[in-house]
């Protein structure tokens, strides 16, 4: 079954998720679409895909089977809606919106659409994380009773009319990186029962953010995110997972970036997923792409076998969004926000 896939927005992202499909046997990138004709140019010459200036065309193109939405996040939810409705199959990089009320928009439609909307919750595809969580689901460790967890960066400076620092746009740190995290720690631990932020505003709306979240049952977590580094630190990321009998590490400026820690003995490396072999022009084997390959191979195969997502679900993606809202709203009042 071949699948024909075409982009709209063809910033870094759109370059990301295009690698991606090229390196996916029985997959074509056919279309592409942006307002600027010089990444119209590029994309034309590096993947042989047809052009178009406007999203509205590319959704005319013949036999299109999925659109993947890499636009800025406020034109998510017109992207999405205009995708479902006709009658694609949508990818759409997170985080899904700005509001809950253009997330709950979206997901209305993408119930009575009869195609498949996914949003690029990639963390949860990331080898380290996927490894982490296996071994939660299987018990060897027990309960989880603490997690810590923190993606610090310098601030992005390659965005299109740099839109990632305008918080209007992007939401800041809150919504566009604190949201990995937040998302990963209800994935493993469930829905929590309160989040207490605080945080540093800058220019770029919250630019360093700290949440506390507490659990049913006692657990607890604390998740830091941080745009506002200097320009020469390392983007980095990172977490701990205190269990009842062990304790998890994965750090990405470690080699192994993954361990387990039970008792006296030494951290043992946790084996990671395979990466798939394949290779993705100019950037080598599918591994360089990390978990952006992975997501969109599992889209790709949820549509070939008629599945629809779960690893992430519409409704993971509004809830990781409802609660960079809380915290942002705990961060705003000094109080906590209860569930």
């Amino acid at each position: 079954m071949s699948i024909n896939v075409g982009i709209v927005g063809l910033g870094f992202m759109g370059q990301m998720h295009a690698r991606c499909y090229q390196a996916l046997p029985g997959v074509n990138l056919v279309a592409c679409a942006d307002g600027q004709e010089e990444r119209r140019a590029n994309f034309e010459r590096d993947f042989g895909c047809v052009p178009y200036a406007s999203y509205a065309e590319l959704l005319y193109h013949t036999a299109l089977d999925v659109v993947d939405v890499c636009l800025p996040t406020p034109l998510h939810r017109e992207a999405v809606v205009q995708g479902l409705g006709a009658g694609k199959h949508v990818m759409c990089e997170k985080p899904i919106a700005l509001t809950l009320e253009d997330a709950d928009a979206m997901l209305a439609v993408a119930e009575r659409s009869g195609t498949y909307f996914m949003v690029g919750h990639v963390i949860r595809f990331w080898p380290e994380y996927v490894a982490l969580k296996r071994i939660l689901d299987g018990g060897e460790l027990g309960r989880v009773l603490f997690a810590e967890a923190r993606r610090l960066s310098p601030s992005p400076a390659w965005s299109w009319q740099n839109w990632l620092l305008q918080a209007d746009k992007s939401g800041g740190a809150v919504i566009d990186l604190h949201i990995h995290d937040l998302d990963f720690l209800r994935w493993v631990m469930g829905d929590p029962t309160s989040v207490f932020a605080t945080g540093f505003r800058s220019g770029k709306g919250w630019g360093t953010i700290a949440t506390s979240l507490t659990f049913p049952g006692g657990a607890g977590a604390v998740a830091t995110g941080s745009l506002d580094l200097a320009p020469g630190y390392p983007f980095t990321m990172g977490l701990v997972v205190s269990c009842e009998r062990g304790t998890l590490l994965l750090d990405s400026a470690r080699t192994p970036s993954l361990v387990v820690m039970r008792g006296e003995a030494a951290p043992e490396a946790v084996e990671l997923p395979a990466a798939p072999v394949a290779k993705a022009e100019g950037l080598g084997n599918v591994s360089d792409l990390g978990g952006y390959f992975n997501e969109i191979a599992y889209f790709i195969e949820c549509i070939r076998t008629g599945s629809a997502p779960e690893t992430v679900t519409p409704r993971d993606a509004r809830e990781a969004l409802r609660l960079c809202l809380a915290a942002r709203e705990s961060a705003e009042s000094g109080k906590p926000v209860t569930f």
